[in-house]
């Protein structure tokens, strides 16, 4: 598990908050199932233009929108196999 928080220090009002959480289970050897995910807060995108997008920008990725929060999802599974004795 991590978090993280970020500030300016000119601005307090500047700020991103992070939080990652992950974990891998064995399940059998060489096996494991992975689940993980995280959640930012963002409120410090000072290089992003003020002002209205045109929607022709928006969706050919000319200017970007100001994001208060992304967040992710992850799961999987692994598998190892081969020698102990190789690296």
């Amino acid at each position: 598990a991590e978090v993280s928080f970020n500030q300016f220090l000119n601005d307090t009002s500047l700020y991103a908050l992070n939080f990652f959480i992950g974990t891998r289970i064995r399940l059998f050897k060489g096996f494991n199932f992975n689940v993980g995910g995280s959640y930012s807060i963002t409120r410090n995108q000072v290089n992003l233009p003020g002002g209205d997008l045109s929607l022709e920008e928006l969706l050919l990725q000319q200017q970007q929108l100001q994001s208060g929060y992304n967040y992710f999802v992850n799961v999987g599974f692994s598998y190892a196999f081969g020698s102990i004795y190789n690296t």
